[in-house]
């Protein structure tokens, strides 16, 4: 299929199908799951070429292969040298990822933690983690289930890193992934031995090695997405011998107030 792109704060954003095709099944095609691959340069596929393998490409063609073409639409959503913590603002604010309004997604993959590790040596595991948390509970809110990935090794910096702190710090990040959100919702990604020469990102092999990870904990989530709220079917009214009553006015809808986790959110980064 071909892939639309478009340049997303320095990140990219991919659909794994071409423009025509999202115009031709508007909202009436609710028959297709949306799911949306977030993260940062891990998601978007970033190599040290000028070419990109994001895994999104790759679970398309794994879910188009099992379960027939047209049935799912992979949508990458990544942004290079992101963190966890600035992606679940982006989360919690942008109406753009997935076209919501249009066709909402039923399943998220969250891929996040490597820059906030890399950039703020200070930064707790458990502020990672809660950020991530955001963004499975505002997953949630829209009736979508979400999948998160662990935080693959960085042999390069681990290297580096003195103490072996770094790796220390991946390690208790990825534990603590592991206890809030459970493994059958949580990508072991610690198997991954594919990386380019800045021993960080992944080869083509790689990419393709992380999508193979990722399906079946994606196939596994997707039986416990729930359908789209519909609009209940209105009972016919009782008849009644009551004398006749102009009805009220009915009043303006109020503003959506932000849901918990953008308030915690909004509280905590803000």
């Amino acid at each position: 299929s071909v892939s639309g792109q478009d340049s997303n704060a320095g990140g990219t954003r991919l659909v794994h199908q071409s423009h025509s095709q999202l115009e031709r099944h508007g909202a009436a095609s609710t028959g297709r799951m949306r799911i949306v691959c977030l993260g940062d340069s891990l998601t978007s596929g970033y190599s040290q070429g000028e070419d990109k393998y994001p895994y999104g490409s790759i679970l398309q063609k794994l879910l188009d292969k099992e379960c027939g073409k047209g049935k799912h639409e992979v949508i990458t959503c990544g942004n290079n040298g992101e963190t966890a913590v600035s992606m679940a603002k982006r989360f919690a604010v942008t109406t753009e990822i997935a076209e919501r309004r249009r066709l909402p997604p039923k399943l998220f993959i969250i891929m996040a933690g490597t820059n906030d590790l890399l950039a703020y040596p200070q930064i707790e595991e458990e502020k990672i983690v809660n950020a991530i948390s955001a963004m499975v509970d505002a997953a949630a809110v829209e009736l979508a289930v979400a999948v998160v990935c662990t935080v693959p090794r960085m042999p390069a910096p681990e290297d580096r890193s003195p103490d072996y702190a770094l790796t220390k710090r991946r390690y208790r990040l990825n534990e603590l992934i592991t206890e809030k959100f459970g493994e059958d919702r949580v990508v072991d990604t610690s198997s991954l031995d594919a990386f380019e020469d800045d021993g960080l990102h992944l080869t083509k092999k790689g990419y393709a090695e992380l999508a193979k990870l990722i399906y079946p904990v994606c196939r596994a989530a997707m039986k416990r997405c729930r359908p789209s709220k519909k609009t209940p079917k209105t009972a016919p009214p009782t008849p009644t011998e009551a004398p006749k009553t102009e009805a009220a006015p009915t009043p303006k809808t109020a503003p959506a107030e932000a849901t918990p986790a953008v308030k915690r959110l909004q509280a905590a980064y803000g």
